[in-house]
């Protein structure tokens, strides 16, 4: 190997590092998110048990509402703005809207509904399995090639978020806490087929131009659709004031909660975002689901959250399968080959 080649590899390695840490920061930082959110929906009036659909709706939008003002304004500082409003009508931005599509209702509406359900110990393990829903849609839609070590590795992760979900803590609320779980595997779906979807549009769209454009659709579509239409349903079912709700929504403490949660969001996304279109879909989903991890550690030191063996032991098998699935690192250049 000439010198030419050997200093292109070494570029192309640290490249692909680069990608696998950037992952691994944006599982840690995604931890906080949802606890942040935890704590915003038990402000009131989220906590309303008449209220369990639309607290988390709700959230979700202003999450992903001042989510996008952060990454506008970061976009706007180095001159992409311009792009992002030409990106938006381009075939690879349709990618990105199909992204926030999934992204939005099932993943970030799913993933708060099963915090408030819950609990974020128990919602960031089950989540994290979404990386093997993804490896099987990367694999028909991508081409991204994945060997028997990595599938293992991959089945490790499921099968440790299937430990934490089976037997739940003794302060659950019985059948709502199964609810949450169900929600949680919901998430995992949307999250993987936003993954697919977006990474498909970055080989040709910068990664925080293609946040922006899936943030600035997921408001609108909870702007627009989702939140009216449990708002209406709240009227005719529950009879509530509409206006009234709101009124006093809007002007809660948990909506500052949400704003800190959508700018902690928006950064483990840009993260997450670069790290996918650095090192491949599997790999960095691999590592980004340490927010599993990092979220039993945080949810013991600042909440009240029962630590079971169950939860341990599952989020032990999500570690594990994680490092089945990053294997060698000097394999991370190869994009579409998880060796």
């Amino acid at each position: 190997m000439n010198d030419l080649a050997r200093l292109r590899e070494r570029q192309e390695l640290g490249f692909a590092r680069k990608g696998l840490t950037l992952a691994l920061i944006s599982g840690m930082i995604w931890s906080f998110d949802g606890l942040t959110l935890g704590k915003g929906l038990a402000e009131k009036p989220f906590d309303a048990p008449a209220l369990w659909l639309f607290a988390p709706l709700l959230a979700a939008g202003l999450h992903d509402f001042f989510g996008a003002c952060f990454s506008f304004a970061v976009n706007a500082s180095q001159g992409k703005s311009k792009e992002l409003l030409r990106t938006l009508f381009s075939k690879p931005g349709r990618f990105c809207i199909l992204g926030a599509l999934f992204g939005a209702p099932l993943g970030m509406g799913g993933y708060l509904m099963a915090l408030s359900l819950a609990g974020p110990a128990y919602v960031l393990p089950i989540t994290s399995l979404y990386p093997a829903i993804a490896a099987l849609l990367a694999l028909v839609f991508l081409k991204e090639r994945v060997n028997l070590r990595a599938w293992g590795g991959l089945g490790l992760c499921v099968a440790g978020a299937v430990a934490i979900g089976y037997t739940p803590p003794e302060s659950a609320g019985g059948a709502a806490f199964y609810l949450g779980i169900a929600f949680a595997f919901l998430a995992a779906f949307g999250w993987a087929a936003e993954g697919v979807c977006v990474t498909s549009s970055m080989d040709l769209i910068e990664p925080g131009v293609a946040l922006n454009i899936y943030q600035l659709v997921s408001s609108l579509l909870y702007a627009c659709v989702i939140v009216p239409v449990v708002l209406i349903h709240l009227s005719l079912t529950e009879g509530y004031d509409v206006p009234g709700l709101l009124a006093d929504s809007l002007t809660s403490p948990g909506v500052l909660l949400f704003a800190l949660a959508g700018v902690i969001g928006c950064v483990s996304y840009r993260c997450w975002y670069n790290a996918m279109n650095m090192t491949g879909v599997s790999r960095a989903m691999a590592l980004n689901i340490t927010y599993a991890l990092w979220g039993v550690l945080f949810s013991a030191l600042f909440t009240d959250a029962e630590i079971t063996r169950n939860l341990i032991a599952g989020a032990a098998a999500i570690f594990a399968g994680m490092c089945l699935v990053i294997g060698n690192p000097r394999d991370s250049v190869n994009l579409r080959n998880v060796n």
